[in-house]
């Protein structure tokens, strides 16, 4: 018994940190319609973001929210000059190609610059420790945990009670109608687009100490979050809460019980049976209009 609890404490904790990229992701993709590829890449500019401010002096607390600035001031840069340009209004297969090749040319970017070998990033919380109730738990996954969590209370307070936040809704459900109603549509998509990669950005800051920054480090991220948005249904930022919960719960149980090596094709069997039954995933919505 001792042993299950245990692993659905580690399950809610790996799912809380699955929630923050993944929500970034379904934030562009509800809002913007854009398959963002290049997600993992940013959530790997966050993790040297940190490396390189540790490198001038920073803690690694203070790090973490200058790494995230960083990553959204280069985000809005390639908002700028490439996303808006070329994505906007324009569909899911030519976001597919281009975000790969943004994701591509900023990895290439990375090991030209800092090179291909993986690097630690340091961290206050390092390899300790918490004993709560008989069960252990790493300090450095609780504090991602706990940062993920507050986060994401955050930003759904915002999304509700916020006039931006409502019009980042209203854009995502019906972007002609927000037009005509007087909401600044190419704002509000700005917005979303840099509010999705600073929190890949935040994730790659919080997991940096775990896994070490190295350039392909966001792949395997990025394709959970994609795992854990299909689940939870392309668009719904509560859906990608809950399909995070869903993945980190099961990785966990089917680590500890089935094995390890199998874990990373549960995720597809998961999203296969939702797609198979519930093909707009666990809360997806009815798309209304989407220009």
């Amino acid at each position: 018994m001792e042993l299950f609890i245990q692993t659905i404490i580690n399950g809610l904790i790996l799912g809380a940190g699955y929630a923050l990229v993944a929500v970034g992701l379904t934030v562009i993709f509800g809002t913007l319609h854009i398959v963002n590829f290049a997600h993992g890449a940013f959530f790997t500019l966050g993790a040297y973001g940190v490396l390189l401010l540790q490198r001038m002096g920073l803690g690694y607390l203070a790090a973490i929210p200058l790494s995230v600035v960083a990553v959204a001031l280069v985000a809005y840069g390639l908002e700028l000059t490439i996303v808006r340009r070329a994505l906007y209004d324009r569909g899911e297969h030519g976001s597919i190609i281009i975000t790969f090749a943004l994701s591509q040319a900023i990895v290439a970017a990375i090991v030209l610059l800092v090179g291909p070998d993986p690097l630690p990033v340091k961290s206050p919380f390092g390899q300790m420790a918490l004993s709560v109730g008989g069960f252990f738990l790493s300090a450095q996954r609780v504090f991602i945990a706990v940062t993920a969590v507050v986060v994401l209370a955050g930003f759904a307070l915002w999304i509700q009670r916020s006039v931006k936040g409502q019009q980042i809704v209203a854009v995502s459900q019906n972007a002609k109608g927000a037009l005509y109603s007087g909401i600044n549509v190419p704002r509000i998509r700005s917005m979303s687009f840099l509010l999705g990669v600073s929190a890949a950005g935040l994730a790659g800051a919080l997991l940096a100490p775990l896994i070490s920054a190295f350039p392909t480090m966001g792949d395997s991220n990025v394709i959970v979050a994609f795992t854990v948005v299909i689940l939870g249904g392309l668009g719904s930022i509560a859906g990608a809460m809950v399909g995070a919960l869903v993945v980190g719960l099961s990785n966990a149980l089917f680590e500890t019980y089935v094995s390890v090596s199998w874990t990373p094709a549960l995720g597809w069997i998961l999203v296969v049976l939702v797609l198979l039954f519930m093909p707009r995933g666990l809360m997806g919505r009815t798309e209304i209009n989407r220009h």
